[in-house]
């Protein structure tokens, strides 16, 4: 699974391991916690990747737009090392 992202990873793992598909798993785990608290974590550390994942794209998105305003002509950024301020 080379293409496969960590949480499609988890997801494939946690669906083998228990032999059955994740939206059952996902009902077992609300509907029953305390009988199967290992299910839960398992459940948890999945949603957890899944926050994870999202943030990751989320900075990533930003730090684009932020290089590419760097890299623009006309903007006033120090990327040569000098000064922000205006002259004048």
């Amino acid at each position: 699974m080379p293409d496969a992202t960590v949480f499609d990873q988890a997801t494939a793992v946690i669906e083998k391991v228990r032999a059955q598909p994740i939206d059952a798993l996902e009902a077992l785990a609300l509907q029953r916690p305390v009988r199967d608290p290992l299910l839960r974590s398992a459940m948890h550390i999945r949603q957890a990747l899944v926050v994870s994942s999202k943030a990751v794209v989320v900075h990533q998105d930003r730090l684009h737009a932020m290089r590419a305003s760097l890299l623009r002509p006309g903007t006033d950024h120090p990327v040569d090392g000098g000064s922000a301020r205006r002259p004048g």
